[in-house]
């Protein structure tokens, strides 16, 4: 009996990571959703730009391990994004959602951490997710201000190809952003998941909404079948 209360415990606590890691997949967007080519589709930007995601979209503190993009159901070109070396940066902000500064380097919070370096995915498909794995987690917790998302990149080549990712415009939303030279900015952004690699592909019906990821049933699963294996050992 002592070895079944041990895996029935183990089942629990495995459960409970499950539910721990839904409440940390969101994606933030919402609206009217449109397509733009900034900053992965095409090559006319800075290359600097700038994206802030306010935090009464976020619950509650996460580790932000990795990105997803989604990519527009457009069919006119190939799926391969811009070539380069692209860097992520995340930090929290000061500036307001539709209201960053036109210069870059004033938007940045002193946390800011370079989260990936690196090339994009080389094919990503009209209707899939591009998923971004960072090189280090960021942790954010909103109480501490906007998430501001910075991308760089070097090298920056165009793959031939001018890929559409899903975007909202709207100054109700909950996103904003700084592209091109200059530091044009406007209110719309790029939806975003956050966590979103861990869980399966979802529907565009389902933006905006914290994502449930099937973790704790694969892990409930797992742990039934390792109570009835404990029952069959002791037969």
């Amino acid at each position: 009996m002592p070895m079944l209360t041990n895996r029935l415990k183990i089942a629990l606590a495995l459960i409970a990571l499950g539910a721990t890691a839904n409440a940390n997949a969101l994606v933030v967007g919402s609206g009217t959703v449109q397509g733009n080519c900034f900053p992965f589709g095409c090559t006319y930007w800075t290359p600097t730009y700038q994206q802030v995601y306010g935090a009464s979209a976020f619950g509650a503190p996460m580790s932000i391990s990795t990105l997803s993009f989604y990519r527009s159901f457009d069919t006119w070109s190939g799926n391969a994004p811009n070539t380069g070396t692209f860097t992520f940066s995340l930090s929290t902000t000061a500036a307001a959602v539709d209201g960053l500064s036109s210069s870059a380097a004033t938007n940045l919070g002193s946390n800011v951490q370079t989260v990936f370096t690196g090339a994009l995915p080389t094919d990503v498909a009209p209707g899939s997710r591009m998923d971004i794995f960072l090189d280090s987690a960021f942790n954010y917790d909103p109480l501490m201000g906007n998430l501001l998302l910075s991308i760089s990149a070097t090298g920056l080549a165009s793959s031939g190809n001018t890929l559409s990712f899903d975007m909202v415009s709207s100054g109700s939303d909950s996103t904003s952003r700084l592209y091109m030279a200059g530091g044009l900015r406007d209110s719309a952004g790029l939806i975003t998941g956050f966590n979103e690699a861990l869980s399966q592909p979802i529907t565009q019906g389902q933006l905006g909404n914290p994502v449930p990821e099937p973790t704790s049933l694969a892990l409930l699963g797992l742990s039934l079948a390792g109570l009835v294996g404990a029952r069959r050992l002791r037969k």
